[in-house]
């Protein structure tokens, strides 16, 4: 059923609540069962509403991508908020990322879907139009246990930032007792986990395996898992599970972190088991990150754009005409990609520093644009004095441009658009987190009664078409696959929003987003030839207190102090 036009007005009451942000600003009347039989098309809309405050990856933070305030990139505009986070001037008053109201927002629109369409069950039409009847009850069902997964992808964007945080199932009624509401306190961080797991359980019994395509962009049966996934590998992760730590908000209290790591490969496990059939790698890593309006067999969940150029506006190297640069991946990343037979590449060898460049595992070059690339028909100039390089106003400080998710073909001075995508959760990251679970709980060989092994998952990663990397060998101690898993995790999922919270979950902040971020300076000898000289670009201020956000401070004082606030801020 096509649905052309939407019946029904939101009233909105013109009183604003100095309440928490769990509390939505604007209170709406909601449609009686009566009303929504009557006007059936209103579900539609008010279906759609949450959606909109999922993450779109592009340009998180102003015109920034979050990979900016990690290691694995730098943004060239110096005034753009995300620097706040590299010079440590961020805190609970003043957080370029504070997604709190946000997420709370989106929660609260699923909550009214939920509410509003608890009761409904279109008996009236049972009799007089039954397929009318048939197609209002699956399609009732199906959204409302879209509304579970949203409102569980919610709460996992509040707890990776903030730990446990208060639990609201359902829409609150802000005309009832409002000290009842300020009273309402934080959830520990395993209740929040615990009710997330719960969202998607309950989501994945009846959603789809596979989206229609008027509905791509929906969540499916694998998403939900793949969501449930996700949280229990951070929930298993080194942040949350601190030896000593008393407080049930900021993570587990219990001694119980084995057990979490197998909880977190079973639930990987759950979605690794609907591949082939549903799920398969990409055979092409570059294409996969554009897609355009198709699909693809590697996406689980995704956030469809539309077509537009913003992101290659502000992606693209000054040297072209519309380009504004932005994010600047750093040498730091481009160093973590391996040479093509698996070694570690360095600096120190004479004939990779003469040539950096060559013979890297192929992802480096489908991710990052480095000199003397070829990008939007030339080649790039990324030496001193170069169309795309230093000393010009906002060239790279880093001696590179981003590649990936970027359309390199678009003609900014005419305006070209192009169909873009933000892939939320794809099968690569599930199979580096089942290895990196597996590895956890039973090392990297054992395959804990399982069909696989941390190692052979990710060797099937790096085996893709067209990576082709070599295999990690067998005889790895836990601690050696540890450092290469992470390793791999960075240079996969490379600007998709991983690292950032990696460093967090992993709790290596102090070293990782309190560290130097590393560029390169480049000479041209002649044409063909340069020479490469690595560099400091800035040095930046991490404390411990930052692997979780402050919760907003507004929210602490108008909760009268119920929602307290996280230590060291």
């Amino acid at each position: 059923m096509k649905y052309t036009k939407y019946i029904g007005a939101v009233v909105v009451l013109g009183i604003l609540f100095a309440a928490c942000k769990f509390i939505d600003p604007e209170e709406f009347t909601l449609r009686s069962a009566d009303q929504i039989s009557r006007n059936y098309t209103y579900l539609p809309l008010l279906r759609a509403a949450p959606y909109a405050y999922l993450p779109s990856g592009y340009n998180t933070i102003g015109s920034s991508w979050l990979a900016s305030a990690s290691d694995d990139a730098e943004e060239v505009n110096e005034t753009e908020p995300i620097q706040n986070f590299n010079i440590g001037n961020w805190n609970q008053y003043s957080n370029p990322d504070n997604v709190w109201a946000k997420n709370y927002q989106g929660i609260r629109k699923a909550n009214d879907f939920t509410q509003m369409t608890d009761t409904i069950t279109w008996k009236e039409f049972q009799l007089s139009n039954p397929t009318s009847y048939a197609d209002r009850v699956y399609r009732t069902k199906m959204w409302r246990n879209e509304m579970f997964f949203l409102r569980a992808f919610f709460y996992f964007e509040l707890i990776k930032r903030y730990g446990g945080v208060p639990l609201i199932k359902e829409k609150l009624n802000v005309k009832g007792n409002l000290d009842s509401i300020i009273g309402i306190k934080r959830g520990s961080f395993a209740e929040c986990v615990d009710y997330i797991v719960t969202q998607c359980d309950s989501a994945a019994k009846n959603l789809l395996v596979t989206q229609v395509a008027a509905d791509y962009g929906s969540p499916t049966k694998g998403a939900a898992l793949a969501l449930k996934a996700r949280t229990l590998l951070y929930a298993a992760s080194d942040l949350y599970n601190k030896t000593g730590n008393t407080n049930p908000a900021l993570g587990y209290t219990d001694g119980n972190r084995q057990q979490r790591w197998i909880r977190a490969a079973s639930a990987c496990k759950a979605v690794l088991d609907m591949a082939p059939a549903t799920y398969t790698l990409h055979t092409n890593y570059s294409a996969l990150f554009l897609l355009g309006s198709t699909t693809n067999k590697e996406v689980i969940f995704e956030r469809r754009i539309g077509s537009t150029n913003v992101f290659e506006q502000a992606n693209y190297s000054i040297g072209f005409n519309g380009g504004n640069t932005g994010t600047c991946p750093s040498q730091n990343l481009v160093d973590a990609y391996e040479m093509k037979d698996g070694s570690a590449f360095s600096w120190s060898n004479p004939v990779q520093a003469a040539d950096p460049y060559v013979n890297r595992d192929p992802r480096l070059a489908m991710t990052i644009v480095a000199n003397n690339a070829t990008f939007n028909g030339r080649k790039i100039e990324l030496w001193e004095g170069g169309k795309d390089g230093l000393p010009i106003n906002l060239a790279s400080k880093t001696g590179y441009y981003l590649g990936k998710y970027v359309v390199q073909n678009l003609d900014l001075t005419k305006n070209q658009v192009s169909y873009h995508q933000w892939l939320c959760i794809r099968l690569a990251e599930m199979y580096l987190s089942y290895a990196e679970a597996m590895n956890e709980a039973y090392g990297p060989d054992n395959n804990g009664g399982n069909t696989l092994t941390a190692r052979e998952a990710v060797n099937l990663v790096r085996a893709r078409s067209g990576v082709a990397m070599p295999a990690f060998p067998l005889g790895m101690t836990a601690d050696q696959f540890r450092t290469r898993l992470r390793n791999e995790r960075r240079v996969e999922l490379a600007f998709e929003d991983h690292r950032y919270w990696d460093i967090r979950r992993w709790a290596i902040g102090s070293t990782a987003l309190g560290g130097d971020i590393k560029g390169v300076k480049i000479a041209m000898v002649d044409a063909t030839h340069f020479t490469y000289t690595p560099y400091l670009v800035e040095s930046r201020t991490f404390k411990s207190q930052m692997d979780l956000y402050p919760i907003p401070q507004e929210e602490v004082v108008k909760s009268k102090g119920n929602v307290t606030q996280n230590p060291g801020w």
